[in-house]
């Protein structure tokens, strides 16, 4: 099911003046987005005005605003736009918009970039790079809760969550549902962690490996009704075959519904050579990231196995921040003939209708071909929506 936003629009400062005033009094409820058009131009207003429009803006919407009536003349206006933005409490890491955590009551730093003005590459905070560039704010926890599918779900698990934001951004939209996250990574845990979160909610983040049946045990007995795992940013692709046909094995006898994000059917051959991932502010900032092919790492089309890695770099020099190695490309039909040879049940996340269809019906209007997708594996017996 699509999920319906509300959107006020303001054309002057005058009118959001207005708009503002009547959500903080309760007499308007809080809209998801914010639009501001015409005169109402954040980017002509001094920093310490900005900024204080900002915080009644981080209070009056529940999703966040939208601006795409500012302009600049240099790339350090941009920039200088761009901090005073995320230091209140926002961030443009979606095309939806200048996003904030659903209705946190947090004013979150987003700027990273401060980092690097003070110290350079060696400065930058490589987890809020990998954020910036690949993080999972597109598609959230309530998209698939939407669904007719998913729609009892009542605990989030986060495997290979890194810095978790599938998690983190969900549980402010659904307090009440238990999360659970797991990486190997001990400094990602504590980033994590060290967040801020409501503190109704009840979670947990694992230094385990995925793969340990027991590690899913208690992931089992720590669930609260329907279990709804993901892994994003495609990280299952770090696994070889028999650990992710074990991953699928072991996960899907312990949670309800086990989801991977997929990307869009291509070659591997066609996903080589360099990605360019640089972001405007960085650009202004003076600074590249991108996604490079080792020197040994050219795609293997009888294997799909690939080597690449996450950069940062200026004109003089060059930061690695993660890499990738032994990453194999897992296509939506080598990942449906693991689930075949499980006995599992097969859908994916069709973007047009908001619904999990069996790989088994039509697939008329699938972007399966032209976007990153998301499959979905259980062992339930469940009906198509088709």
């Amino acid at each position: 099911m699509e999920i319906e936003h509300k959107t006020r629009v303001v054309n002057s400062f005058a009118a959001l003046e207005k708009l503002l005033a009547q959500i903080e009094s309760g007499r308007k409820e809080k809209p998801d987005w914010i639009r501001l058009q015409s005169n109402a131009r954040l980017d002509v207003l001094e920093i310490d005005a900005r900024e204080k429009v900002l915080k009644r803006l981080h209070a009056c919407v529940l999703r966040g605003f939208k601006a795409n009536n500012v302009e600049f003349e240099k790339k350090k206006h941009r920039l200088e736009y761009w901090q005073s933005v995320a230091r209140s409490g926002f961030h443009d890491f979606s095309e939806l918009g200048w996003m904030k955590s659903y209705d946190s009551p947090f004013v979150e730093n987003y700027d990273y970039i401060e980092a690097f003005k003070d110290n350079g590459l060696d400065g930058l905070d490589p987890y809020a790079v990998y954020s910036s560039v690949l993080g999972t704010f597109d598609f959230s926890v309530e998209d698939f809760i939407a669904t007719e599918l998913c729609q009892n779900v009542r605990t989030i698990v986060e495997p290979m969550s890194g810095t978790a934001e599938f998690c983190y951004q969900g549980h402010f939209r659904f307090p009440d549902f238990r999360y659970a996250m797991i990486d190997l990574d001990e400094q990602a845990q504590q980033r994590v962690l060290a967040q801020r979160w409501l503190p109704e909610t009840e979670k947990q983040y694992l230094v385990a490996d995925v793969l340990n049946e027991e590690v899913w045990s208690n992931i089992k007995a720590f669930s609260s009704g329907e279990s709804l795992s993901y892994i994003g940013k495609q990280s299952h692709h770090l696994f070889d075959a028999k650990q992710l046909f074990r991953l699928m094995d072991v996960a899907t006898r312990n949670v309800d519904y086990f989801m991977l994000e997929t990307p869009q059917l291509a070659m591997v051959t066609d996903m080589g050579g360099t990605d360019d991932m640089t972001r405007p502010e960085m650009k202004a900032a003076g600074f590249e990231a991108e996604l490079v092919e080792d020197h040994d790492g050219e795609p293997n089309p009888f294997t799909n196995l690939m080597h690449f890695h996450l950069t940062a770099s200026t004109k003089k020099k060059e930061r690695q921040l993660f890499g990738y190695r032994d990453w194999t490309v897992w296509s939506q039909p080598i990942l449906v003939t693991m689930a075949n040879l499980l006995d599992l049940n097969a859908f994916y996340f069709h973007s047009e209708l908001h619904e999990f269809v069996s790989v088994e019906e039509e697939t008329e209007d699938c972007d399966v071909e032209d976007n990153v997708t998301f499959m979905l594996f259980t062992r339930r017996e469940v009906d198509s929506v088709l």
